[in-house]
């Protein structure tokens, strides 16, 4: 999973950590010498301390930093359920969605997703296998190039692409090419088919330009901040997951949309 703040703010945190440990022994006391001391043991006897632990004790910075990681990852996912809840026309309904698999599939999944963004590219793959093993699968895809500006031109240059019918192919073709130069974006515009004169002119149409916003904006109040983001019917998952993974997530989504279906019924 892409995060461009995420992992800073994990460091962070630890860093913290560390300093209130530090903090709290040297103003609580520590032992004999803190009591030898007035209570108070001095800043290079409690480095000495804090330092001593953590090398007898290395796994306790990555047992913290995995905690505070899965406790942020906690808060973001729930964060981005309630963005579901509120915000669910724009999110499955827009008008002239980019879709891939089944228009009337059963079970929406919704991609938050950017062409330079590692995971996505190594999700491709499973999506692909997961489309092809599950017909009755709708693929929303939403793109949110937070990365690099070259993102950005991609985005532009696959949401144009939409209009020539070849998205999908281009899509897939984006995502499998660690060259996203402007030449390399329009070479491979070429190698799937499309008019890469008409590309560049949809490029400047001001719809692909609102389309870009739109997704920023709904990914800015669901909260989404990382690559690449999925909504599965309606709970969220972030992360580059195997096929075998996505169909358990798929299948959950299915369960619970039957019985919502079941209850209206009743």
């Amino acid at each position: 999973m892409t995060d461009s703040k995420g992992f800073l703010v994990v460091i962070v945190a630890a860093a913290a950590m560390v300093l209130a440990v530090f903090g709290a022994l040297r103003y609580g006391g520590h032992g004999s010498d803190a009591a030898a001391t007035g209570g108070t043991a001095s800043r290079a006897e409690m480095e000495k301390v804090v330092h001593d632990y953590l090398l007898k004790n290395p796994s306790i910075i990555v047992e913290a930093m995995q905690k505070l990681q899965d406790d942020q990852s906690k808060r973001e996912i729930d964060a981005i359920r309630e963005g579901v809840k509120n915000n669910a026309t724009e999110l499955f309904h827009e008008p002239d969605p980019i879709i891939a698999g089944n228009p009337d599939g059963d079970v929406t999944m919704v991609e938050f997703f950017d062409y330079h963004c590692p995971y996505c590219k190594k999700v491709r793959d499973e999506l692909v296998k997961l489309l092809n093993d599950d017909g009755k699968i709708r693929l929303v895809l939403k793109e949110f190039p937070i990365l690099t500006p070259e993102s950005e031109v991609a985005a532009r240059a696959a949401i144009a692409a939409h209009a020539q019918g070849k998205y999908w192919p281009f899509h897939l073709a984006l995502l499998g090419s660690d060259d996203l130069s402007d030449a390399a974006i329009f070479s491979i515009a070429k190698q799937v088919g499309l008019d890469v004169d008409r590309l560049k002119r949809d490029m400047l149409d001001p719809k692909v330009q609102k389309r870009l916003e739109r997704n920023m904006k709904l990914a800015d109040a669901m909260e989404v901040k990382a690559t690449p983001t999925f909504i599965i019917g309606t709970e969220p998952a972030s992360g580059a997951y195997p096929v075998e993974k996505l169909k358990e997530l798929v299948a959950a989504a299915r369960k619970k949309q039957q019985a919502s279906n079941e209850s209206r019924e009743r």
